[in-house]
């Protein structure tokens, strides 16, 4: 309440950021995205100022029958389906791993599941999140998304501060097979997931004069910058004990890098 009454207080425009925009970095030109392979797309420049919390990968991909050509019938995609066609998602810095999700699809589902409420699922709805009877393809089976790296990774939802002056690599591992990603209703429908195409969508931000001398006066005495976040990390059990009981142990863990 004594906000509201302090009308003496002058008005404060915080310039410190010029400009911003979102750039697209695309893999090497021999990536590959069949199943089992890694996608590399790096960001080489390193005098930008990058926003990594807020980037997102754009992914364009198809599921047709076995053939090809044609649309599957009763073949569905499930919830958090591309995140599905990946087993593991890698966050490099300068060559230093800084984050890691094994199991994306599952992982992030169930940190969705718990975490995001109502509201956010619905915001979600046409790109990884699906609600009811929402559908992420087309009637040719093809499906656009651009899935923010924060439902991802940890690191991109805790940490929220500029990267300056360093090499950016975010590595994909195709998972060796797709049947996570779909449900079928028939046997005998086979089915086909193509990943045409793959992007990280970065944003680039441009300080004002007086805020980007200040950081790069701090960057040049080379310190250790501390980035704090909550790791994401699964746990598979494949085999379960004979007894009628069994105690899952959860903890909680928090990484600095």
């Amino acid at each position: 309440m004594e906000k509201i009454i302090r009308i003496q207080k002058p008005v404060v425009f915080d310039e410190s950021i010029a400009h911003s925009e979102i750039h697209a970095h695309l893999p090497f030109a021999s990536s590959t995205f069949q199943n089992s392979d890694e996608i590399h797309i790096d960001v080489q420049h390193q005098d930008l100022c990058l926003l990594p919390s807020k980037s997102a990968p754009h992914i364009h991909a198809k599921i047709t029958k076995d053939d090809g050509v044609a649309e599957v019938r009763v073949t569905k995609l499930v919830n958090m389906a591309v995140c599905h066609l990946f087993e593991e998602v890698r966050y490099e810095v300068n060559g230093v791993e800084i984050d890691r999700n094994k199991n994306v699809g599952i992982t992030s589902a169930i940190k969705s599941y718990v975490s995001l409420s109502p509201g956010q699922q619905y915001s979600l709805k046409n790109t990884v999140w699906l609600t009811r009877d929402n559908e992420l393809t087309d009637a040719a089976g093809n499906f656009d998304v651009v899935l923010p790296l924060n439902y991802v990774l940890g690191f991109a939802e805790v940490y929220c501060q500029v990267a300056v002056n360093a090499k950016h690599e975010l590595i994909f591992t195709r998972s060796n097979t797709d049947l996570n990603a779909v449900i079928k209703a028939s046997i005998t429908e086979n089915f086909k997931t193509t990943l045409n195409k793959i992007e990280w969508l970065l944003p680039y931000i441009k300080l004002a004069d007086k805020p980007k001398i200040q950081l790069l006066n701090y960057i040049a005495k080379d310190p250790a910058i501390s980035m704090s976040f909550r790791s994401w990390e699964t746990y598979v059990y494949p085999m379960l004990l004979s007894t009628t009981q069994y105690t899952y142990m959860v903890s909680q863990d928090i990484d600095v890098a």
